[in-house]
């Protein structure tokens, strides 16, 4: 009887932000550079970087664009890429159309703006807070 509180327990704590209705928020960002310093790039799937940054706006990584130099379907292999990362928002300069519906389908929210990564997540930040 005791394992089966153990493991219960476990998958309590192990599943907590699912019990308690919170989604994970991770958020790429497409990005000139390695820094949240640096400016969000003007279009997404062309980007050199992707800031990987949590909810709370921590950078987690920052990974180089392995898609920026196709010659077509970047930004639907961009795509696939964030989601393997658990990405659920993306922030660019611009995203195509293409890119648009491939994150549709994947369920993941996008954002166009200019600036710097970090304007980039306080922005989201003080929107998903006010939410």
């Amino acid at each position: 009887m005791l394992r089966i509180w153990i493991v219960l327990f476990s998958f309590i704590l192990l599943f907590q932000p699912h019990v308690m209705g919170e989604e994970k928020v991770v958020i790429a960002i497409a990005s000139e550079g390695e820094t949240l310093e640096a400016a969000v790039s003007h279009i997404a799937a062309r980007g050199p970087y992707f800031l990987i940054v949590d909810s709370k706006g921590t950078l987690m990584e920052a990974v180089e664009n392995p898609y920026k130099d196709n010659r077509g379907g970047a930004g639907v292999s961009v795509a696939n890429f964030l989601a393997l990362k658990e990405v659920t928002i993306v922030v660019a300069g611009n995203i195509g159309n293409k890119m648009k519906d491939a994150l549709e389908a994947k369920e993941m929210t996008y954002f166009v703006f200019e600036g710097t990564g970090g304007e980039a997540i306080k922005k989201i930040l003080e929107k998903e807070d006010s939410e």
